[in-house]
């Protein structure tokens, strides 16, 4: 497990204290790392190249 220290606007601060008392969340810190982890998994480098090649094909064959 790795500690990390972060700052954040006082916006996301809001919301994500919403969630913690709606029962989303246990806590703040449970909330980031969640969003992390669904922000990592969309981002994955696999993704990401499948997703230029889909684009180099669409460009060379222009197929819609």
């Amino acid at each position: 497990m790795k500690t990390v220290t972060i700052q954040y606007p006082d916006q996301l601060d809001e919301q994500l204290r919403k969630l913690v008392a709606a029962g989303w969340f246990k806590t703040p810190e449970e909330g980031v790392v969640e969003a992390l982890r669904r922000y990592l998994s969309g981002h994955s480098v696999e993704l990401q190249e499948k997703q230029i090649l889909e684009d180099v094909e669409w460009g060379l064959h222009g197929r819609d």
